[in-house]
């Protein structure tokens, strides 16, 4: 599929983003926990011991090949495809919750049980 798109993707500036969103990322619920830990909705940074960090977007665009150039979306996602993937997520968290204990700790939450 690439090789028939590819040239029409690279023309719409959207073939790194294809190509990033199609790895397989390996899952590490312990890794995500603890970084999510470190989460401070407050100022939207991480809070580690040297100081505070987050994502900005040359980070976006040097780690991921993203462009951040051109003009912004302004309009929001609406499909049944967008509404399903939604309503799977907040299940999956309901489910989470009842079977474990969740405690916010500082700047994030902790799951026990």
């Amino acid at each position: 599929m690439e090789a028939l798109h590819e040239p029409t993707w690279r023309k719409a500036v959207i073939f790194e983003a294809i190509k990033a969103s199609t790895y397989n990322i390996t899952k590490n619920p312990s890794l995500l926990l603890s970084v999510s830990q470190k989460w401070c909705p407050e100022t939207n940074s991480f809070v580690f011991p040297w100081g505070e960090a987050t994502i900005t977007l040359e980070d976006v665009m040097v780690l991921l090949g993203f462009s951040v150039l051109g003009s912004p979306v302004l309009e929001s996602v609406h499909s049944s495809e967008m509404r399903d993937a939604v309503e799977k997520l907040e299940k999956s968290w309901q489910e989470k919750k009842a079977g474990h204990d969740i405690v916010r700790e500082g700047h994030g939450f902790q799951l026990h049980g």
